[in-house]
């Protein structure tokens, strides 16, 4: 059974993730996520695929004005060994999404080595 600290350490990741994310920190995005993971997602009528280097670079283009303080809440984690996921919901230059991230605790930390995104339509 997982301890708190590793949901702290988690919840962590997560939150440099979409502080990285909003704020455009490409050095905070690539210290959450790993080299190889993978950004999936259905936006703008189109599938997203992309590597984390790709969606650093998407990131890059789209905010202009960072976000001082993005707000998100983690809905659900679940820890199995060495492996978690968080269902995090998050707002992203006014857009609502709800991501699903796959972690993995490698070399004594966790990281990021999937996200899946459900963009929220407007309403």
């Amino acid at each position: 059974m997982a301890n708190a600290q590793e949901y702290s350490a988690i919840s962590e990741v997560v939150k440099s993730y979409v502080e990285g994310m909003c704020r455009n920190d490409p050095a905070r995005l690539r210290a959450a996520m790993h080299e190889k993971s993978s950004i999936i997602g259905h936006y703008g009528g189109g599938l997203e695929w992309d590597s984390r280097d790709g969606f650093i670079a998407a990131v890059n283009e789209a905010v202009d004005t960072p976000d001082p303080s993005p707000w998100y809440v983690i809905n659900a984690m679940s820890i199995v060994g060495d492996v978690a996921t968080v269902q995090v919901e998050d707002i992203w230059l006014g857009m609502h999404f709800d991501d699903t991230l796959t972690l993995l605790k490698h070399e004594d930390r966790w990281i990021i080595v999937s996200k899946v995104f459900f963009h929220r339509p407007a309403t």
